[in-house]
């Protein structure tokens, strides 16, 4: 997979953009659209191949306690007919969970 980077890293305009040959993973690029100092950052996606989609999420923190903080993210997009009658019967946590508990045990390592 190739990824490249624009901009200024941590700040709002930058991109992170990525490039695999894995169907799954596709083409697409992610940008921070805002960011609230120690509370959220919010992005948009562009999805590329193999299909075009675009979707708005965020990543919030919340401290808990000294040593422990909740985190949130989410992700919110459209998905088109006829795919969207197909959600009930499509497994999401299957399909993405390894991938968003990879980034967060990412997310964690740094954090420590």
């Amino acid at each position: 997979m190739k990824v490249n980077y624009k901009g200024v890293d941590g700040a709002v305009g930058s991109i992170c953009s990525w490039e695999s040959n894995v169907k799954e993973v596709g083409v697409g690029e992610q940008e921070i659209t805002k960011i609230t100092e120690n509370r959220r950052i919010d992005f948009a996606l562009r999805f590329k191949k193999p299909m075009e989609d675009t979707a708005v999420g965020f990543m919030s923190t919340e401290p808990v306690s000294d040593n422990q903080t909740k985190v949130k993210w989410g992700i919110s997009g459209v998905i088109p007919y006829p795919t969207n009658i197909m959600l009930p019967m499509l497994k999401m946590d299957q399909m993405i969970g390894n991938d968003l508990q990879k980034g967060l045990d990412n997310l964690k390592a740094k954090m420590e």
